[in-house]
């Protein structure tokens, strides 16, 4: 199962068209304003992550974010290590 890094909405449109649906994402820096990509998307909250420290910076609201899970560094982190391969996207 891969893990996917979206950097920005276009980011997070690229990634969309190419991943694989038991692969999870995660939204940081620019890539957390792609929440409502995801929710159009219709795609399960549990797929999804957003580091919190970006989410919190760039005032991404609960209700914005929904049922997705925020991470900090140390579940950054722990995505990262269990999940190969790490495929970014920033577009």
């Amino acid at each position: 199962m891969s893990l996917h890094l979206v950097f920005s909405e276009q980011g997070m449109d690229s990634c969309l068209k190419r991943r694989h649906p038991t692969d999870i994402v995660l939204m940081l820096d620019d890539g957390v304003y792609a929440c409502p990509l995801w929710h159009q998307a219709n795609l399960p909250s549990n797929m999804a992550r957003l580091l919190r420290t970006d989410a919190d910076a760039r005032g991404i609201s609960a209700a914005q974010r929904g049922a997705i899970e925020t991470v900090d560094y140390e579940g950054l982190v722990a995505l990262t290590e269990a999940h190969s391969p790490i495929v970014s996207w920033k577009d």
